[in-house]
């Protein structure tokens, strides 16, 4: 039998970066939507549902602005 080690959950500075980018995101669309209208619920669970859209990505560069185009697109509709 053999055990498969288990890397250690040590977080790379660009995968801190992205949380950070993300978290900021959040902060903005809360700020504005809030504001005209739309409940702090609904721009959480559109962040987290558009977020788990991209879960899998292999390249996460880019990840914020998509994150971002997604969800103001259906917070506006």
């Amino acid at each position: 039998m053999t055990t498969r080690l288990e890397r250690p959950n040590i977080e790379s500075p660009e995968e801190r970066q992205l949380q950070q980018q993300l978290a900021e995101l959040e902060s903005r669309l809360l700020a504005q939507y809030v504001d005209q209208g739309v409940s702090e619920n609904r721009v959480r669970a559109t962040l987290e549902r558009v977020r788990a859209r991209f879960a899998g990505a292999r390249v996460r560069t880019f990840l914020p602005i998509l994150v971002e185009r997604a969800a103001r697109r259906e917070l506006t509709s």
